[in-house]
């Protein structure tokens, strides 16, 4: 990873890091790990969400002398990994005071959508 990106990265992390900065001090130490493997599931998804945009969900598979139209190799991980993913956001929602579950809700669905920048 260059140095642009490793920077980009990083305050994206700590960007995610933020929403949950509000969690109890002690919770937060055990958390921090949980939290930085669920940035990285959020890294890995857009990027498979983009193989999968820029592929298509049906793929055409060489197989001998004819083709034949499959679902996209990345789907199984793809939504193995988002089922993954909101266990691990919602595990870490249950340690955040209950006001502060709201507003994390509402800022991880504002982080989620928005398009992540564009890798080189």
């Amino acid at each position: 990873m260059d140095k642009d990106a490793f920077k980009i990265r990083k305050r994206e992390l700590n960007k995610f890091k933020k929403i949950f900065e509000n969690m109890p001090e002690d919770k937060k130490k055990i958390n921090e790990s949980l939290i930085e493997r669920a940035f990285y599931m959020r890294e890995k998804l857009a990027a498979m969400e983009q193989r999968i945009d820029d592929d298509g969900i049906i793929v055409t598979m060489p197989q001998g002398n004819y083709q034949i139209d499959r679902a996209h190799p990345l789907l199984s991980q793809y939504n193995a990994m988002c089922k993954n993913y909101s266990a691990v956001i919602k595990q870490l929602c249950e340690h955040l005071p209950l006001s502060e579950a709201d507003r994390v809700g509402e800022a991880l669905l504002a982080f989620a959508t928005k398009k992540p920048p564009a890798r080189k």
